[in-house]
């Protein structure tokens, strides 16, 4: 099951969007594997930014690897047996994505619809001054 899209497409076994409280299982060692939350569920298109996924029964002696949409997640930490820690991808282009969680032993998961990325239009340099106006009283200025 290396690299082809189809095979991994094949080894996803259920699918529900956790948006309506759904939750992800495979059978697998150690007890169901379960994915009750996504967080923060959003974040910009440049990527890099830390997605917590909490859940059940993550395994600290196998690996992981995660695909937001089609892209793979660069950096992906087991916390604890409860949460994983990983890095979303660059996006191209804005809008929602799947998360798909697979897990070395075989185990496979999707999250439909579960991420979204926003398109987010320059730096903080930019914004500078765009603020709410100085006062006219006293020396405060934000």
């Amino acid at each position: 099951m290396h690299g082809n899209r189809s095979k991994l497409a094949s080894a996803l076994l259920l699918s529900l969007a956790l948006s309506v409280g759904g939750l992800l299982g495979c059978g697998g060692e150690g007890g169901e594997m379960e994915i009750l939350t996504v967080d923060p569920r959003n974040g910009a298109t440049q990527g890099n930014q830390p997605v917590k996924i909490g859940g059940r029964n993550f395994r600290t002696d196998i690996g992981y690897t995660v695909f937001f949409g089609t892209k793979k997640s660069t950096q992906v930490t087991i916390i604890d047996p409860e949460t994983l820690l990983v890095m979303s991808p660059p996006m191209d282009e804005p809008g929602t994505v799947d998360i798909t969680i697979r897990a070395d032993n075989g185990a496979a998961f999707r999250i439909a619809d579960v991420f979204e990325y926003q398109e987010v239009s320059g730096g903080i340099v930019d914004r500078i001054g765009s603020g709410p106006a100085k006062q006219d009283q006293g020396n405060l200025a934000y």
